[in-house]
């Protein structure tokens, strides 16, 4: 009992001592933080990517879009690029002179980053830490491999998934088996269909569908030969075409003018291609991958290497 007794003690002294260094210890030494830049996100307005093994990618800002130019001309995916901008932000708890490269594998790298003026070349990774060495001016920084994971290697990944330019405003849809167009305020359907017609929250939704629509990949275009074609009247005046590959299993549309196809998933492409009061209510947009009206297109996964 008193050998109990004297172990409960030794205990509640343990635990007490415990509380008086969690509170009372001394503040650890603040660790050095290098910046590899001062170069701010929204000053950048070329990108240069040099992969060992490829040819080089080219991307330049156009207003507010950015756009492929190099190894051919495509709008680019705006994410994927603020991804690349990341590397503006980084910083690294080491820092290392510029000097005998090739320890560092930074004589030949794995690939290089322009961004603007700013050179990042990725070089070797540090098995004790994991993490790799990155040159930026004259001094090498250590940091976590994530930040080569930003880079594409292959300019397909650098593809906008979206359909419609940022400012294309479509008023008007024609579909092999229907019409939806815009008069003065409301939407219409054409023919007006057996069922009631749809309510104009139905037929916005419809359309916000199409106007937010985000391929899960894009490619450029094959030499498929297009099985129907959609024709979306934009508020400028332009008809846009859409060729149409293939609408099962997944929905495959070419822009002509972009040379640009994309992919859809099978639940997206009946939303698109069924007529408005057959569209999905606004509580199941999220399942079909197609906001509701007024809100974003959510994230697609980049696509593979």
């Amino acid at each position: 009992m008193k050998r109990g007794w004297i172990v409960n003690v030794l205990l509640l002294a343990a635990v007490v001592a415990l509380g008086w260094y969690v509170l009372y210890r001394p503040a650890p030494s603040d660790v050095p933080q290098h910046k590899l830049t001062t170069l701010v996100p929204s000053t950048v307005s070329h990108v240069l990517i040099e992969p060992r093994a490829g040819g080089p990618i080219e991307l330049a800002k156009r207003g507010e879009a950015w756009y492929l130019v190099r190894p051919f001309e495509a709008r680019a995916d705006r994410s994927q690029v603020d991804r690349l901008l990341e590397l503006t932000s980084a910083s690294s708890k080491e820092k290392l002179a510029a000097t005998d490269l090739a320890r560092f594998d930074l004589d030949r790298p794995a690939v290089s980053v322009t961004l603007g003026d700013q050179r990042f070349a990725f070089g070797t990774v540090n098995p004790l830490n994991q993490e790799q060495y990155v040159q930026a001016g004259d001094a090498v920084y250590l940091l976590p491999s994530f930040y080569a994971s930003l880079v594409p290697q292959r300019a397909e990944r650098l593809l906008t998934h979206a359909l419609f330019v940022e400012g294309e405003t479509p008023v008007a849809f024609a579909l092999p088996a229907f019409r939806v167009e815009q008069q003065g305020p409301k939407w219409i359907r054409v023919p007006a269909g057996a069922k009631e017609p749809p309510s104009q929250d139905e037929f916005n939704r419809w359309v916000e569908g199409w106007r937010f629509a985000s391929s899960l990949v894009t490619q450029r275009a094959s030499s498929g030969t297009a099985k129907e074609r959609i024709d979306v009247r934009l508020s400028d005046g332009r008809t846009l075409k859409l060729d149409v590959l293939q609408k099962e299993p997944e929905l495959i549309l070419v822009r002509p003018d972009e040379k640009l196809q994309f992919l859809f998933s099978g639940e997206v492409a009946k939303r698109l291609l069924t007529p408005p009061e057959a569209a999905a209510p606004a509580n199941d947009a999220a399942a079909s991958g197609v906001p509701a009206a007024g809100t974003a297109a959510s994230a697609v996964p980049a696509q593979a290497r």
